[in-house]
């Protein structure tokens, strides 16, 4: 018999959902590390027209003001993007910068992060670089 993480089983409930005509709408959570010469609200509110615009459900937001270099696991809001990720509640995370969530020795890159427990990422371009904000 085969142990299901409950990651597994949301992903394979949206499956079964999507297939009897009833899809499910992507789940995400917002998470942010803000300079100290950014607002607080603008950079969150930013991240939640982004997932507004392509109809995801926001399962959570967490915002840190600890200095960019500071590994993720280092990070207060880190922990609750964390356990919605690996727990499968969130499917996905939207990030404002991808530079701003650093690894650390023995944790592997986001990006390896999110492919392990089958998440994808979108990230929002920079506020100054265009009125169009970047999926991927």
């Amino acid at each position: 018999m085969t142990t299901r993480t409950p990651g597994e089983i949301a992903r394979r409930r949206a499956i079964a959902d999507a297939a009897g005509g009833f899809p499910a709408r992507a789940t995400v959570v917002l998470y942010a590390c803000v300079a100290p010469d950014q607002n607080r609200q603008d950079v969150i509110s930013r991240l939640r027209r982004h997932a507004a615009a392509r109809d995801w459900v926001i399962v959570g937001e967490a915002v840190d003001d600890t200095p960019a270099d500071t590994p993720l696991q280092d990070r207060p809001g880190w922990g609750d993007v964390k356990m919605l990720i690996t727990s499968g509640q969130a499917g996905g995370l939207v990030i404002t910068c991808a530079a701003a969530c650093p690894g650390a020795p023995g944790f592997p890159s986001l990006g390896e992060w999110l492919v392990n427990n089958q998440a994808f990422l979108s990230e929002l371009a920079p506020a100054s670089a265009a009125p169009e904000e970047a999926v991927r």
